[in-house]
């Protein structure tokens, strides 16, 4: 895992809180017209995904080391083209309710992820400790962290198609 990771980490954020910074509550709260999850519930999944992340990272991190791991296809993340259902521990629930909320969740969890790696980023234990994905199976502690910036980056392409959708209605 290299600085790129961090860099994307860092770049995907900024470019999310950009586009939904300053946006009016009644834009971040409306439904996503054809469905799906507002700009709101976005973000709170993107909060919640990265918080059990976070978790799992620093559980993974101080466990033994793993002979499954297997390299997974982290582009697929990417392809909106295929629907993914979120588990029901990172589905929105209603707990954040503003922008400002939204953005403070995100710079929580963003925290407590690179606190979780602070100590082996960049060490072997980052490619022979990790966990579970619902999808990949098991994935390495630095597969973990390539996979938060490319999940970030599907939502704000989501984000993106709902703010266009909801300007030309």
């Amino acid at each position: 895992m290299s600085e790129l990771v961090l860099n994307r980490l860092e770049m995907t954020r900024s470019e999310l809180l950009e586009e939904v910074r300053g946006l009016p509550l009644e834009t971040l709260e409306a439904p996503r017209p054809g469905g799906g999850w507002s700009v709101l519930e976005n973000l709170e999944h993107l909060a919640a995904l990265e918080g059990a992340v976070a978790q799992g990272l620093s559980a993974a991190l101080a466990g033994p080391e793993r002979s499954d791991l297997r390299r997974a296809p982290l582009e697929l993340v990417k392809d909106r083209s295929r629907l993914v259902g979120a588990p029901a521990h990172v589905q929105p629930a209603g707990r954040i309710h503003t922008g400002a909320e939204a953005e403070q969740a995100l710079a929580d969890v963003r925290r407590r992820l690179l606190e979780a790696i602070a100590a082996d980023y960049g060490t072997e234990r980052m490619e022979t400790r990790g966990f579970e994905h619902p999808l990949f199976g098991p994935m390495s502690a630095a597969q973990w962290v390539e996979l938060v910036p490319l999940h970030e980056a599907r939502h704000l392409e989501q984000i993106r198609d709902t703010l266009r959708r909801l300007q030309d209605r």
